[in-house]
């Protein structure tokens, strides 16, 4: 994104996303909320993976598979939007 380096979560994210399974990343983001230190942690774990699981059913769709980088890009504006709007992701 304009040179800037991604956001290490972004980056994780990005990983996740190419390197697993949806079976497998269901699993990453049930250990996520389970473990999650608060309730209103355990809310927005649970809404930022099932925008993860939403984005990996529809990467399996895509006739091109994004690159790492492009991902990565993806998830930090995901992130800083996030970040922006007091850590709820937006609307589809």
């Amino acid at each position: 994104m304009n040179g800037s380096p991604p956001d290490p979560m972004a980056a994780q994210m990005a990983q996740l996303l190419a390197g697993s399974d949806l079976d497998e990343l269901r699993e990453i983001i049930a250990r996520w909320t389970a473990e999650a230190p608060t309730g209103a942690s355990r809310r927005v774990y649970e809404n930022f993976g099932a925008r993860m699981i939403e984005l990996k059913q529809e990467l399996a769709r895509a006739p091109r598979q994004p690159t790492r980088a492009e991902l990565e890009d993806a998830l930090t504006l995901m992130l800083r939007m996030a970040a922006q709007s007091g850590g709820r992701m937006p609307e589809r």
